[in-house]
Formats: C-alpha cells, structure tokens, sequence
C-alpha cells in the first residue's frame, strides 16, 4: 500500500509499537521488586519507565497531527482512517511481543534493581547498561514467557481484572485517536474536538484507578507478605495482559464510534 511510504505514519506506527511494548513488559518490575525485596524501589523505577513511555509520545505527537492535517489538506480521509487501524494494530503487535519477552524483561529488570542498589542512580545505572556485558547479559536473560498458569489459580483471579483490562485498552488506544479524527469530522472546531480526547483517555484513567489497580496492588501485597503465591499473581498478570491485549483489538470497533461522540460533543459546546 502507498501510504507504507509514509514517513509520518511510519514514525507514528513504530512509536506506538514500542510505547505498548513498554507498556506491557513494564509490568514484570512488580515481579523483580518481590524477588529482590526492593519493591518500592521497583515502584519507582516504574515511573523511570513511564517516564520514557511518556517522552516517546511527546515525540510520536508532531508527527501523527501532521499526518492528519496533509490527509485532510489532500482528501483523503478514507486513507487515514486506514492508517489509524494499523496504527492500532501496531498497539496489538507491541502487546503481545511484550507478553512473549515478559519473562526476559523480569531477568532484565532483577539485573536493574540490582545495579541501582549498589550505584544509588538512574544515570549510572544506564550507563552500565551501554556495556559490552550488558548486551551479553540480555542475550542470555531471553527465554519464553513463563506464567505458572493453573486452573484453579484462573479461577481465583478477580473477574474485574480481566473486563477493566480490556476496556482500559480500547479506551486508552483510541483516545487520541478518536478526538483526532473527530477534528476531520468537525474541521471548524478541530482544536475543540482535539482537546476531548480527555473524554475517552478520562474514562479508561477512572478505570484503572477505581477498578484495575486497587485489586492488582492488593494481590502483590499479599504476595510480599506471605499470604499468597508468587505462582497466583503470575495468573493475574497474564489475564490483565491478555485483557490489554483483547482491548487494543476492540479499540478497531471503539475508535470510530468514539470520534462521532467526540464530534457531537464538539458541536454541543460550540453551541453553548
């Protein structure tokens, strides 16, 4: 397909990859902090992660509001709405590559808790990473992801685990996305309907605080302390990663629906 030459759409395309890739691996630090015994120093270097997630979005910003102004410029809005669905898929792929390497990324992030311990710095700890040693170290940390899945352990998992996972996905993946183009639909209050994506991203961050992340941190703090299985929270991760997973692919059947809402919404406050 032509738009594959694309610069705009392959940065964009590429950047999101690796934001959900991140985003997926970045769980495993829960892990390595329990198995060091350093987990509020694993909590921490979490935002490290966040942080980098963060910047590669500031970054693939510019890019992806220019691919859409030359697509309206151009006409061709039917190309862009293709372009966001494998913008989309690129979420999915960033997933379940993350899900494959979260095993090797857990080995990675022990590594990095360790090395922090004994430096007491993040960018000495990164700098320890650009060794020869390093690369090796990675090398052989590779190995297929290992969850101890069990029956009776799935049954155990909160049912809240998986349905808020999927919908947190869908909702996060498209809330840009749909505000963005929502902003073609209604051109003459593009920056209005830009700024509303606040909406979709303010309805998956409600989610997550509320639902998500109150149960997972429960479970790991029983987990820390004794009272359930390192085993059992290796089950709740998978079917929050499978949910993630699950919910970047109904983010294709979100994402329209939520730029006409975004758009009418749009239209209400101009009339205000």
């Amino acid at each position: 397909m032509e738009f594959f030459s694309d610069k705009r759409f392959l940065v964009v395309f590429f950047i999101t990859f690796f934001i959900y890739f991140i985003g997926t691996v970045s769980g495993a630090l829960r892990f390595a902090g329990i198995k060091t015994k350093l987990i509020t120093t694993s909590f921490s270097l979490l935002n490290v992660v966040s942080l980098i997630s963060r910047l590669s979005n500031l970054i693939q910003t510019p890019f992806l509001g220019s691919m859409v102004d030359i697509a309206y410029k151009e006409g061709q809005l039917d190309i862009l709405r293709l372009k966001i669905h494998f913008i989309i898929i690129a979420s999915t792929l960033g997933c379940l590559v993350g899900i494959f390497l979260f095993t090797t990324f857990e080995k990675v992030f022990v590594k990095w808790i360790e090395v922090f311990d004994r430096k007491k710095g993040i960018v000495s700890t990164f700098v320890y990473f650009f060794y020869p040693r390093s690369f090796f170290f990675f090398i052989r940390s590779i190995s297929k992801p290992l969850f101890y899945l069990r029956v009776d352990y799935l049954r155990r998992v909160p049912l809240v685990v998986f349905w808020s996972s999927t919908l947190i996905g869908a909702f996060w993946t498209t809330g840009v996305l749909s505000a963005i183009y929502a902003s073609v639909i209604v051109p003459e209050f593009a920056r209005t309907a830009t700024i509303l994506s606040g909406i979709v991203n303010g309805v998956a961050t409600i989610l997550f605080t509320i639902f998500l992340d109150p149960v997972v941190a429960n479970i790991t703090d029983k987990v820390y302390n004794g009272d359930e299985s390192l085993e059992y929270l290796y089950n709740v991760m998978w079917v929050n990663l499978i949910g993630a997973l699950l919910g970047t692919i109904l983010a294709h059947l979100v994402f329209y629906p939520g730029a006409i809402a975004i758009a009418n919404i749009t239209i209400i406050f101009s009339k205000i």
